[in-house]
């Protein structure tokens, strides 16, 4: 009996909605039930304003060329092989290409079950996809009910990581958030996790973040040029990338060459990991007069012109300063704040987003230090880091400058930043030190509206 192609409820979805479930249906096999990956229409609706906004034609191109080369949740674009010919036909596939270990891709994606060895597939299914979603857009069926949101790995932004500013996050650093959870939010530590499954989650964030990113340009492509950047084979193309001794890239790729320009920035992530300058402050003496006189330095620091820190996180370093701003991944909420003062077109649009996939707008608060809990890890290198590079699509600034990051290797006057880097030291002594210093220990002084350190 032939199947009929149907997604129940279409009428009743947005038209752009509607319209792309059935562009897709031919692609993912006439089941509506059957995982595939969304696309990503709010980034088209991000366009829609554009001078040439994108088609019908185009939609169906892009899902196309994404299809072609990043498959399916159930079949990513290199065939598992079954045999050995098969192995061998598929070892050129897209994926291997791009410098994926299909292997590990093997065990992460599909339907979640265990082979007659008692091996565990379908990790991101299992683990992942209720809070971040199939697509790995932060968009499960349970994130609308979390605080902070999943995160959505489509734009390839990531905030915890040990790389300077837009630099894409290390292999250690998203095994460590696996490994670590992030404290005061919903992910979890999966540390009990076998390592090799670890390692499959790591490989398989990797992949949704190349295949979401590579979409969002593809979709910013269009909508500025008015068509593709080129064939399925020259925009999935431009690799082997050509490396120097430590296994970096030397030369971005073209343009055209998407996939090749997208990795290029993953590859080259080990390049900008930031290497702190040695830390004068022994920090398994807490109660040392070094400590002390450093905790007091940072303190002034904290509160000085050049840095402001209080601005954000409260005159009291309880998260209760600024809280109007959005992270990267609602910018479209923010522009909509600084180029709209109507309340009620504001309404209009958010709900429009909405309608496509998008959660409720949210501003972000800035952490309470007070509380001890840092997502992005307690250590005191972590804390150093956050301080030098900020925060990746959030509005934390960075103190510290890509010069800086060779840590000794590199002279104060040729590092630049805000502060030198021997001082960041400090404002980690003092920002470790808040969780110790209740505010009970005596009313803050206050001179006109700023807290004034005791």
């Amino acid at each position: 009996m032939e199947r009929s192609c149907q997604f129940q409820g279409t009428r009743l979805l947005p038209p752009s909605v509607a319209l792309t479930l059935m562009l897709l249906a031919p692609l993912i096999g006439c089941q509506s039930e059957v995982p595939y990956f969304r696309p990503n229409l709010v980034e088209i609706q991000i366009e829609e304003d554009s001078s040439e906004p994108i088609t019908e034609d185009q939609q169906r191109l892009i899902n196309e060329t994404m299809l072609a080369m990043f498959g399916t949740p159930d079949d990513p674009a290199n065939p598992f092989p079954e045999d050995e010919d098969a192995e061998v036909e598929a070892s050129g596939g897209p994926l291997t290409n791009f410098g994926f270990d299909v292997e590990k891709l093997k065990i992460a994606a599909g339907p979640a079950y265990k082979d007659a060895e008692g091996n565990q597939h379908g990790l991101y299914r299992l683990h992942c996809a209720h809070c971040h979603g199939v697509t790995g857009g932060g968009d499960g069926p349970t994130a609308p009910f979390l605080n902070p949101y999943p995160r959505d790995y489509r734009p390839g932004v990531f905030k915890y990581k040990s790389t300077f500013g837009a630099a894409k996050p290390s292999h250690d650093d998203l095994k460590r958030v696996l490994v670590h959870g992030v404290a005061g939010t919903s992910m979890p530590s999966f540390r009990t996790l076998p390592d090799n499954e670890i390692e499959a989650l790591v490989e398989y964030v990797r992949y949704l973040s190349v295949r979401g990113e590579t979409e969002i340009r593809l979709i910013e492509y269009l909508a500025s040029e008015g068509e593709m950047p080129g064939s399925i084979t020259e925009i999935a193309g431009g690799f082997p990338l050509a490396v120097d001794d430590d296994g970096i890239p030397e030369e971005e790729p073209e343009e055209e060459n998407v996939v090749a320009s997208v990795m290029y920035q993953w590859d080259s992530a080990p390049a900008y990991i930031i290497q702190p300058v040695s830390s004068p402050i022994d920090y398994s003496e807490p109660n040392s007069e070094a400590m002390k006189e450093s905790i007091a330095r940072g303190e002034k620091l904290f509160y000085s012109k050049n840095l402001q820190c209080n601005s954000c996180h409260g005159d009291s370093a309880q998260g209760d300063g600024q809280r109007d701003k959005y992270t990267v991944w609602f910018k479209w909420r923010e522009d909509l704040g600084t180029n709209n003062d109507d309340p009620a077109e504001i309404n209009r649009v958010v709900h429009q987003f909405m309608e496509v996939g998008a959660l409720q707008p949210r501003t972000i608060h800035p952490r309470n230090l007070r509380l001890g809990v840092y997502r992005g890890g307690r250590r005191p290198i972590d804390i150093y880091r956050r301080i030098y590079s900020g925060i990746n699509g959030g509005p934390m600034p960075a103190q510290g400058t890509a010069a800086g990051i060779a840590g000794n290797d590199v002279a104060d006057d040729e590092a630049g930043g805000s502060i030198r880097r021997e001082q960041i030291w400090d404002v980690v002594s003092y920002v470790m030190s808040l969780p110790y210093e209740p505010l009970s220990q005596g009313t803050p002084l206050q001179q006109g509206p700023k807290y004034t350190p005791r």
